[in-house]
């Protein structure tokens, strides 16, 4: 009797034994399946999280590329016939001349600059950059002519800037920014502007104080809006990491860093 006591303990130990490996084998896959189903949760959120990135940068450059298309358009309609203008300045400047040398010189700058920005050239997507510079240098010369060179305005430029292609009217805008809101009525609070092309990566920056008028302070806030313009249309000819615009900002000064690297757009 006491063998089939012991026997019988013993079947039922083992029969425990097994139910309990089973028991646990079975928590064990239940545990490892739901450790897959939340990875592969996981990897339909993350898929998802791109596909929506994706879907919102391809908004983004559809919108761009219709604000280029609208101020390509207005671009457009807002010409009145530039050949008629710039003959008509030209008209002017011969008769104002006579008069005063230097006033026609300041008319016959302006209807250069004029036949420049109404020219075919200056409505593509890049001109060259040699002459965006020329065109940035009558520009600065427009204003020291209408100031009487009371202002001062420091342009430096180092590098061959012939053989490189740029976006119009950048540069333009950062040194029109710099003029409307800066302050350099003395020689060392000069506008600082350079131009650098070196181991074909283009760097123009352009610094300048800030206005301490109350007036030009209140006005101050529209400063962004042409560099805010100038970076969406960037982003329609450049690739990102082929370009940057940095805005430098402190308690006197403000600042414009422009950067193209050539050699990112031959790839």
């Amino acid at each position: 009797m006491e063998v089939i006591r012991h026997f019988w303990g013993c079947q039922i130990f083992t029969i425990y034994a097994l139910g309990y490996y089973f028991a646990q084998k079975s928590i064990n896959q239940q545990i490892e399946i739901a450790a897959r189903d939340r990875e592969i949760a996981e990897q339909k959120i993350a898929i998802a999280e791109k596909e929506a990135k994706i879907a919102k940068q391809e908004l983004e450059i559809a919108i761009l590329a219709k604000e280029k298309a609208l101020a390509e358009m207005a671009f457009l309609r807002a010409q009145i016939n530039p050949h008629f203008m710039y003959n008509t300045l030209n008209m002017i400047f011969e008769r104002v001349r006579k008069a005063s040398r230097e006033a026609g010189d300041i008319v016959l700058a302006f209807a250069e600059m004029l036949r420049y920005a109404t020219s075919t050239k200056s409505q593509e997507d890049e001109v060259d950059l040699g002459g965006e510079l020329d065109f940035v240098k009558q520009y600065i010369e427009l204003h020291l002519q209408r100031f009487h060179y009371k202002v001062y305005i420091d342009f430096e430029e180092d590098g061959d800037f012939s053989y490189h292609r740029i976006v119009p009217m950048v540069l333009i805008t950062i040194v029109e920014n710099g003029i409307k809101h800066g302050f350099f009525d003395e020689p060392d609070i000069a506008f600082r502007i350079r131009a650098t092309l070196m181991d074909e990566v283009f760097v123009f920056t352009a610094t300048n104080k800030k206005n301490p008028y109350p007036n030009a302070i209140a006005d101050a806030g529209q400063t962004g809006i042409g560099i805010k313009n100038i970076k969406k249309r960037l982003l329609t000819t450049y690739p990102a990491e082929a370009h940057s615009l940095e805005i430098i900002e402190s308690e006197e000064d403000y600042t414009v860093v422009f950067t193209v690297n050539f050699n990112l757009l031959k790839k």
